[in-house]
């Protein structure tokens, strides 16, 4: 059975392909980077066993890329799952966390702060730091406050007037 691979990461001409476990594999490693680059479109590869990563420079299609593994018996990709939205599995398990978070904070503070309200006033306090101490050149007080006003300005977008 070959071992089960997914795309952590692809912009055009770059792919790079995780392959959990065969993580610390130096043989299959070496392996998957002679196979890969005799693959036509494939320009360069790179292998890391350590983390049991492939990262690949190519012209060819992702498709061809993924049936020229399978072919060689090297890996076979698997799709990410995705859910409604276009969200991954990871990306809905840290909503689904941040969202259960939230709702204890607005309970335990009896409505009267959410998560983005405590990043708001933390970010503006480190804004006010930042500027009590001269810096104010450095991006640090700017960026926080920038981020400050926009948590706030989103978190006021998605609240309902009832």
């Amino acid at each position: 059975m070959l071992p089960e691979a997914y795309i952590s990461h692809s912009i055009p001409g770059r792919l790079r392909v995780k392959i959990p476990s065969r993580k610390g594999d130096m043989y299959f490693f070496g392996d998957v980077f002679k196979q890969l680059s005799l693959c036509a479109g494939v320009e360069r590869v790179e292998v890391n066993s350590l983390t049991g990563s492939v990262l690949l420079f190519h012209t060819a299609n992702i498709g061809r890329i993924s049936e020229f593994a399978r072919e060689n018996n090297l890996f076979l990709i698997r799709e990410e799952k995705r859910f409604a939205g276009g969200q991954t599995y990871l990306s809905r398990r840290i909503s689904t966390a941040f969202r259960d978070l939230n709702q204890k904070v607005l309970v335990s503070t009896k409505g009267f702060a959410s998560i983005p309200d405590l990043i708001v006033v933390a970010l503006v306090g480190l804004s006010i730091y930042q500027i009590s101490r001269g810096n104010f050149l450095a991006p640090a007080w700017y960026t926080a406050l920038w981020y400050a006003m926009n948590i706030f300005l989103k978190s006021r977008a998605n609240q309902t007037v009832d």
